[in-house]
């Protein structure tokens, strides 16, 4: 079996202010093995930014374990962490401009991110990134110079201008319409499958989940549940399995939850080969 290229197991991450503990992630498992794109999915709040950061290497988690790429990010050392930012992971940030310096053109902010070889060579490679975002007529171009659209994929050029094993990309559909959300998925993805590149994608975009490999929900900290696009009868359709943590515990989608009217207590019945859940009011007729 091959190894993960990321893998937490108990993620737990709480932010402390003078008079207040915000619990941010609370027992979160995640599994993404090599050259394979995620997206992550969950309402605002639900941890999916602080995820994001601690497989970046910006934060560390409160308890729990995180690997990536057989790095243990619980353990390392500022010059270590700068190394591995720098060589593992490229991380864009929602807001493209975020990602890119302003004074140097396109070809310069990703021959900048390139840090090795020689001077021709990654102006080279920089030039021909470029070209597969679509952007080999605009290298002179400033990123103000560029339209929103180009902007964004010139920063998921310079976060993949060292061919790192993981990028991270946070909502980078947010700001796009539908045809240049297309467009721009269709080139990510050859890129990645051609450089074996894994990526861990937060979007709230449902066109980003048909380009995946799988959709991980978070609610409340934890992963609650998995969705893949399938092909069934022809068509594509959204197939959702819930995710059972190490300690057996489940989280039920809140559409379900609501149309059955759970609250607190449930009750449980194992019937041969499946777990029936009643409201905990009902009788074994319900």
């Amino acid at each position: 079996m091959t190894a993960s290229i990321v893998d937490c197991e108990g993620l737990v991450h709480i932010y402390k202010t003078a008079n207040l503990e915000v619990v941010a992630l609370q027992g979160l498992d995640l599994q993404v093995a090599p050259g394979e794109m995620v997206a992550i999915a969950g309402r605002s709040g639900s941890g999916k930014t602080t995820l994001m950061n601690i497989l970046a290497g910006l934060e560390r988690p409160s308890a729990g374990s995180v690997h990536v790429a057989g790095h243990d990010l619980t353990r390392l050392e500022r010059a270590e962490a700068e190394a591995y930012r720098r060589e593992v992971v490229g991380y864009v940030l929602q807001r493209a401009l975020g990602n890119l310096v302003p004074y140097l053109s396109a070809l310069e902010n990703v021959q900048a991110a390139t840090v090795t070889g020689p001077p021709k060579e990654r102006a080279s490679a920089a030039a021909d990134l470029l070209r597969r975002f679509g952007l080999g007529d605009h290298l002179s171009r400033r990123p103000a110079e560029l339209a929103g659209h180009q902007t964004q994929r010139l920063a998921l050029a310079t976060a993949l201008a060292n061919r790192p094993r993981l990028l991270l990309a946070d909502e980078p559909t947010a700001e796009l319409d539908t045809g240049g959300t297309v467009a721009l998925l269709g080139d990510l993805t050859e890129v990645l499958r051609e450089a074996a590149t894994a990526a861990v994608i937060v979007t709230h975009d449902t066109l980003v989940e048909q380009y995946v490999d799988r959709v991980v929900m978070i609610r409340d900290g934890r992963t609650s549940s998995e969705r893949r696009w399938i092909e069934r009868g022809g068509e594509l359709v959204d197939d959702e399995l819930a995710i059972m943590d190490r300690a057996g515990r489940i989280q039920l989608p809140q559409a379900y939850i609501s149309r059955l009217g759970l609250t607190g207590r449930v009750r449980l019945h194992l019937e041969d080969d499946r777990i029936v859940i009643l409201p905990s009011a009902g009788d074994d007729g319900e």
